[in-house]
């Protein structure tokens, strides 16, 4: 049995559905990570968890217990916000035992537990310091360490890491990520950051206009995306999403994409998913390449993809240090590959592209719906 059961969920205010109907199961230990833009739901979704916001339809069950009519404070669930909530008069020893001290947690304990959590997100020697003495990574530490020195069936977190900078915001990652390896605690995550959903995931929900769009591990989110949305959303770049059209050339099945070259267009044999592509013969479809499946010939994997080549024009590069971002146009639109940073790729020069059909994907021209 799940240990946290989403089930049927809905919500609206008036007459605006907000979530509907939301279903996700996950087990103890896991790490649960709710992803998508913003205004799609998934804070709304935390705080239903939390009990700090009113269900209008389903259930929520923690451990074979439904939250129906549970208060906040008797769910056995430890929340970190955005903003850190600190109490700006309290040191941090006192922010972090304050939970304790109200459950009648006696102090020898109280301090115990302080010293266990301090030592375990390495901030023995800020214990005595006030908030506004702080940086931005210190206070997000001593929010964490609030919701971690309660042992709490479950935590959430609601974008902790959006007020940090580029830099604090990796550490950080990495900081929780192992805190979730050491502790097994079971958390929900609420962020609109995609790397962060992959780099921290045991399961993600991918959220869009109140729906969840996919749920599943990391691995199935980003190598089958059931629709354009959760493959435009998740990678960073994001998957390229070309206008092609299903045709064959001599017996085979491929791709027709219009280049900048308009006599001559790119024709990608197709490997995958051919039976349901049949089909489509002669109609539009939505081909998605990830970028780091078109590349130069000297870094194509021959040995596990199948490898087609071609020329074409390049638009703009973008070094990035160990690799190069190489821009041509493919179907009227701008795709992005990725490629050695010493590949030899010019702006407005041709250049070979290699290109590993193996993982092409198609979606219906309109619907958005994966084919396969």
């Amino acid at each position: 049995m799940s240990f946290l059961n989403i089930e049927n969920v809905n919500k609206h205010y008036f007459d605006v559905e907000v979530l509907k109907s939301i279903n996700i199961e996950i087990n103890k230990g896991d790490f649960l990570v709710l992803v998508g833009p913003s205004g799609c739901g998934k804070s709304t979704l935390l705080n239903m968890i939390a009990g700090l916001d009113e269900i209008s339809g389903g259930d929520i069950s923690i451990d074979g217990q439904s939250m129906a009519g549970v208060h906040p404070s008797k769910r056995d669930i430890a929340m970190v916000f955005q903003s850190y909530a600190l109490y700006p008069n309290m040191s941090v020893a006192k922010n972090i035992s304050f939970g304790l001290e109200m459950r009648k947690v006696p102090k020898v304990e109280r301090d115990k537990a302080v010293q266990k959590v301090a030592k375990m997100l390495q901030m023995e020697q800020l214990l005595d310091r006030k908030p506004s003495q702080l940086s931005g990574g210190q206070r997000q530490r001593v929010a964490m360490g609030r919701a971690l020195v309660r042992e709490p069936r479950v935590f959430l977190f609601d974008e902790p890491l959006s007020n940090l900078d580029a830099k604090l915001r990796v550490d950080m990652r990495t900081e929780i990520k192992q805190l979730h390896q050491r502790l097994g605690a079971t958390i929900v995550y609420v962020t609109h950051d995609q790397i962060e959903a992959m780099t921290l995931a045991t399961k993600i929900a991918v959220m869009n206009a109140g729906i969840v769009q996919q749920f599943g591990s990391p691995e199935e989110i980003y190598d089958n995306p059931v629709n354009t949305f959760v493959a435009g959303f998740m990678g960073s770049p994001s998957m390229n999403l070309i206008q092609a059209k299903v045709c064959k050339v001599e017996d085979k099945l491929c791709f027709e994409v219009a280049t900048a070259d308009q006599d001559r267009p790119l024709l990608l044999p197709i490997e995958r998913d051919q039976q349901a592509l049949v089909s489509y013969l002669n109609r539009n479809v939505t081909l998605g390449l990830r970028p780091e499946t078109i590349t130069d010939p000297g870094s194509a994997n021959r040995s596990e993809g199948q490898i087609h080549e071609a020329d074409l024009m390049v638009k703009v590069t973008e070094p990035t240090g160990a690799d190069m971002f190489v821009v041509t146009q493919l179907g009227g639109t701008e795709v992005v590959a990725r490629m050695r940073s010493r590949c030899g790729a010019l702006a407005g020069q041709s250049c070979r592209f290699a290109f590993d059909v193996s993982r092409n994907l198609a979606f219906d021209g309109d619907t958005g719906d994966r084919i396969q």
